[in-house]
Formats: structure tokens, sequence, C-alpha cells
């Protein structure tokens, strides 16, 4: 990757991302399962058209797999934000690898290539939330000013995916069989969950916090608890698009952009045999071409995305994705042809970029994932529509007229949605600022003597403020853990019905870990003894962002082991 970046370790720069060493697992991981999914999609081609001779069952695997991401995307979503993120990408991987597997058995078995469809649509359904659950990770493991680094990173590799992918397919089917590519395919899952092992906790696990919830609660048991409102989460995902304009017009213009994906499909054909009288292999040239654009400009996409312009930035992108496109109406050559497809390379990579990089600062942290999926479905859709729409348009109108119009579609959304996008980041920028403060005297507090800056700023994007008067309980004793408390000011102290009071806590120190951490009801009531104002923190947030230092000795665990042996010694070494 070295050979692709630029020379420059400082946040924001394309490198900076790479200091993140549990990200770099992440990436790793997420690398070879791409690359496996590309892998297996040219020997599933090649296994139909040899036991079929018809494009008609590529078409219909094509369309079934398109499906599985338009009808649970959103649910994908839910599930990668309501359950540990690792050990569902895991279960993911380990799960692929079983069907992928049992495809390469079917083969070899001479089974039916029906059964072979069913079992990679199945393959599509598992694989529908790690996408989710691997963006939504990111933010998790990596500082705030390294995020468009990791996303131009996972980017790049995407890209590299796209090529390497279905050349090593290719490779593996010509030198042996479709079966032992399904089987090479399936061991790529497996690397893939053994990388996620050095990965750590990767945020998510909304079904774990719940008061007195076991730690060893099973993985199988939460989604079984937390199955029957699945459909409430979903629609509080659409609920936090619709909340935010910015995260609404991201839709709108990823959408656009997918018409024309889909439109591309089909008109990329026609382009090469019709206007340059080249084979239909040369799309795999004009691909090329647009692949090659992005992986010029990726060095400069993570200072791009990390932008405070990062909105007319992502607006910019796709008129540089649509413009080209519509060109191409009156450009009839090959080398003109080439040089306008690879500046929708350039525009491509800036758009992925900036997109997810906004994404991930505009969406609740604990609904990343089901906004992603939300915009995976209905991207899907418009990406059949342009799949569909563009040959009527060529016969109803010219191949001319459906290039100008497929790309003047994108243009037009990208102008539309150009200052809401704009407006939405400056005003991230603006909150962003103002967390400064707090994240340095979080930094000074013992607690977090240990936590890294991106768990810094998450805490600070989760907490407020409160404040109590004098004699007010902040909890009882046996109430549900939701919350830790840092003491801004003023006094409280912690006292149980069978010790009496344990102990003072003024300002800089804090109390309700012992809960928050142990997923236990709280140990000792809390009283303020002055009027008195604390910080709020999130229980879940601060579990997630403290994922590491938790299985510590540091301060944070010294404090909560001698309370913990007041009221309950028996759970000191536990």
């Amino acid at each position: 990757m070295g050979a692709v970046g630029v020379s420059d370790d400082k946040a924001g720069g394309f490198r900076g991302a790479w200091r993140h060493r549990r990200w770099r697992w992440l990436l790793g991981s997420y690398a070879v399962s791409m690359t496996g999914d590309f892998l297996y999609a040219v020997a599933l081609v090649v296994l139909l058209i040899d036991d079929t001779g018809s494009a008609g069952w590529v078409a219909a695997a094509a369309v079934l797999r398109i499906l599985a991401y338009v009808v649970l995307s959103p649910f994908g979503g839910v599930v990668a934000d309501r359950y540990d993120r690792r050990r569902l990408m895991m279960t993911l991987d380990i799960g692929r690898f079983v069907v992928m597997l049992a495809v390469a058995i079917v083969i070899w078995a001479g089974g039916h290539v029906a059964v072979v469809i069913v079992l990679t649509v199945m393959n599509s359904v598992l694989t529908v939330p790690y996408r989710a659950a691997a963006v939504a990770a990111t933010p998790h493991v990596v500082a705030e000013d390294d995020l468009a680094a990791a996303n131009a990173a996972e980017s790049v590799i995407a890209q590299f995916a796209f090529f390497v992918g279905p050349a090593r397919g290719a490779l593996v089917v010509a030198a042996t069989d479709p079966g032992f590519a399904f089987l090479v395919n399936a061991l790529t899952f497996l690397l893939s969950a053994g990388l996620l092992v050095r990965a750590g906790a990767l945020g998510g696990g909304r079904a774990n916090t719940a008061a007195g919830a076991a730690d060893e609660a099973g993985f199988e048991e939460e989604i079984s608890e937390e199955a029957s409102s699945m459909w409430a989460d979903v629609v509080d995902g659409g609920r936090e698009v619709r909340r935010s304009p910015g995260l609404l017009a991201l839709m709108v213009l990823t959408s656009a952009l997918l018409f024309q994906v889909g439109a591309e499909n089909v008109l990329h054909v026609l382009i090469a045999k019709d206007v340059l009288g080249k084979g239909a292999d040369w799309v795999g040239v004009m691909a090329a071409a647009m692949g090659v654009g992005g992986l010029l400009i990726a060095p400069f996409a993570a200072r791009l995305g990390a932008s405070r312009f990062a909105g007319l930035l992502v607006a910019t992108a796709g008129v540089l994705i649509g413009a080209p496109f519509a060109l191409l109406s009156v450009v009839h050559s090959a080398g003109p042809t080439l040089l306008l497809l690879g500046v929708q390379g350039v525009g491509g990579m800036i758009f992925e970029v900036t997109f997810i990089t906004l994404l991930q600062r505009w969406a609740r942290e604990d609904a990343i994932a089901r906004v992603f999926g939300l915009n995976d479905s209905l991207t899907a859709v418009t990406e059949i529509a342009g799949a569909v729409l563009a040959p009527i348009l060529v016969v109803a109108a010219g191949l001319d007229v459906a290039l100008a119009v497929v790309g003047l579609v994108l243009v037009i959304g990208a102008a539309a949605v150009a200052p809401v996008l704009h407006r939405e980041a400056m005003r991230f920028e603006q909150r962003r600022r103002g967390l400064l403060p707090i994240i340095e005297q979080l930094r000074e507090l013992g607690i977090f003597e240990d936590a890294s800056s991106s768990a810094l700023e998450r805490i600070a994007r989760s907490l407020h403020d409160a404040t109590f008067a004098a004699g007010t309980h902040v909890f009882a004793e046996g109430d549900a853990a939701d919350n830790l408390y840092v003491v801004r000011s003023g006094e409280f102290v912690a006292e149980s019905a069978a010790a009496g009071v344990l102990s003072t806590m003024r300002a800089g120190e804090w109390f309700g870990e012992i809960g928050v951490i142990r997923r236990m009801p709280r140990t000792a009531a809390v009283r303020a003894t002055t009027d008195a104002t604390a910080w709020v923190i999130d229980g879940q947030t601060f579990r997630g962002a403290l994922a590491g230092p938790l299985q510590g000795q540091g301060l944070l665990h010294g404090t909560m082991s001698t309370r913990l042996a007041r009221t309950h010694p028996d759970l000191v070494n536990s």
C-alpha cells in the first residue's frame, strides 16, 4: 500500500490511519473477504455458462443476489448495530465458509446449478450485514482526523480487489475447475475470520447493554430476545435519516449515482461494440481505465475527505462521474473515451471516500450500520432501475441520448443537493471544534489514562451535563446501571443499606463504573450532598470506547476493586 500513498503520517493524510493497529487487522479481514467475493463471481459465471450455455441463468443468479440486498440490507444494518460487531463478522465469515464449501461439494457431486444459485444467494444474505458492520466499526477504532484516510485505504483495497479477485478466479478456474475456485473462496472467508480475532472490540452489542444482562449470554439467545423489535429499529434508522438533511441528501445523491452505475452495466457494452467497434471484452478495458483514475487520486482522497468542505467535494465528485458519462454521447473514439472514463474513476474514488466519511460523521453512532443498510437497499433498487431503463431509453431515443440523459441525471442531482451537503458539513465541523475543550478535560482525568484519542472523541460526543440539587438521589441501590458519572462540581456520597456511607466523590472523581463495566445492578446508592453538577456518559459508549483499558489494571480498575470490596467482596476477583 505504501507505493500508492504519499509520504505523510500526519493526521488526515493518506497514511494516517495506519497508525491504528486494530484498524489494520479490520482492514486485512475486509480485504481478504472482498477478494473472495470477486473471486467466486467469476467462477459462478463460468460454471453457469458451461453447464447451461444460457446467459439467462447468469442473469437470474445476479438478480436474486441483488434482491437479497434490496430486501435485507435495512435489517442487516440493524443486526450490525445491535450485536457485537466482531463476533457478528466472524460468525458471518464462518457461515460463508460453510456455504462456499457446500457449493464446491455440490459442483464436484454433479448437482444441479439451481442448487448452486440457491447457495450463492444464501452467501449474499450472510454478506448483507458484513459491510454495514465494517463501515460502522471503522470510527470505533480510528480517530476522527484519520477517518477519511481509513476510508480512502479501504477504497483502494476495494479497487485492487475488483481487479485481483476476478483475475485470481479466472486463473484458478483455468488451472483447475469452478469447484476448486469455490473452495479457495471458502478459505478466504476462514482467513478473514482469523484476522478479526486480532482486531479487538469493534463496537455494537446494544442487545448486551440491558441492566443485569449476563456477560456470558449466548449470541443465539441475544438474537432470539431482540428479533421481535427488529422492524422498530429499521424505522428508527429511517427517522435518523429524516432528521438529518445531510444524510437525506447523501442518500439522494448515491441513488442517482447507482442509477448511472446500473445503466453503465448495459451501456458500456453498447459503447464498446457499436461506437468503438470493439468486442464486448473491451468492457474490461473500460473498467480498468476507471480503476486507474481512482488509484491515481487515492493518495489525495484522504485529505479531501477530511476537509471541512467535504460536503461540496462529494457533490463535485458526483459531477465528475456524471459529466464525463454524458460527454460519451459526443465522443466516438477509443482514446478520449478512456480518458473520460479515467475522470469518472477520479470522481468515483473521491465520492466513495467522502460519502462514507460523512455518513460515519453525521449518523448517530449506534445507527451508522442501519443508515448504511437503508442506503444499500435504496441504491440497489435504483441500480436495478438504471439497468432496466437504459435499454428502453436506447430503443426509444438512441444510444447518444441515453448516455446524455443518464449522465445529466447525476449532474443535476449533485447540483441540487450541494448546498445542503455543504451546510451540514460546516455545522459538523463547528460542533466538532466545540468538543475539543471537553476532550482535553477528559484526557486529564485518571479514569481515561489509557484511552485513545478516538475513544475520547466518542465519549465527548456522548456525554451531557446534569445538575443535581442537594439531597437528590442520582440512582438507588439495585437500579439498572446505564450511565457513568464524572463529578464537575459539588459533592456526592455513595451509601448502601448494609454499610451506610461508603465514599465521597468531588470534582475530578467518578462513580457508577461498577454497574456499567460489570453489567450488574447498582451496588450502592449515590446522592448529592450539595448542589452539584456532573458529566453523564452513556454506559454503552463508555464500554465500547474503552474496550481495551477495561481489560487492564489501571486506576479505573483499582478504584472499582476498592469500592466493590466494601459491598461485594466476593466479586472482587471474579
